[in-house]
């Protein structure tokens, strides 16, 4: 119980520090409502894409919308038509990791949901019912960017941690 507390409040904390802090001078902002250029002092808040997510009680949700930025190192295709997205956090969000992250190399997952049309039986339907997935691309290999998503641990997959689905993203420009 003392640990879920100090990991809640070590996650309030980052979130406060660093949620509304721009990160960078501009970014390009891509997610289910279309890109736009802007700048990253804005409020993290959820989009629709969270009630596309098949089988939803395997995630915990911890947080309803969390800011993160890293790099991405992997990108990948899944049979449930989401794309897995490994992210190397950068050193003010690593607090988000959770030991089951080591299994994806110490990396935060980030999955943008209903892609492309799913292989897997249980999310055929779900996805079919999205009117909107995620709008302008996913980022590449070796894009630094800030993703908004919901955050969440994966009870089939080692508790890891992972913004799931994500909401929106943009590239941090140098």
């Amino acid at each position: 119980m003392i640990v879920r507390t100090l990991f809640v409040l070590a996650l309030v904390l980052v979130s406060v520090a660093c949620g509304n802090r721009p990160l960078a001078e501009e970014t390009n902002a891509t997610g289910s409502e279309g890109g736009q250029a802007g700048s990253l002092d804005t409020t993290c808040s959820p989009t629709d894409q969270a009630q596309y997510v098949y089988r939803p009680a395997r995630l915990q949700v911890v947080e309803a919308c969390v800011r993160v930025a890293g790099t991405v190192v992997s990108s990948s295709t899944e049979a449930d038509g989401d794309v897995h997205l490994q992210i190397r956090l950068d050193p003010p969000y690593q607090v988000l990791l959770r030991p089951g992250n080591q299994f994806e190399d110490g990396n935060l997952i980030v999955e943008p949901v209903c892609q492309f049309p799913p292989l897997q039986a249980d999310a055929i339907r779900v996805c079919a019912s999205d009117p909107d997935p995620l709008l302008g691309g996913i980022p590449g290999v070796g894009d630094h960017v800030w993703m908004e998503g919901r955050y969440i641990l994966d009870s089939q997959h080692h508790a890891w941690a992972e913004l799931h689905p994500l909401y929106r993203w943009g590239a941090i420009n140098p």
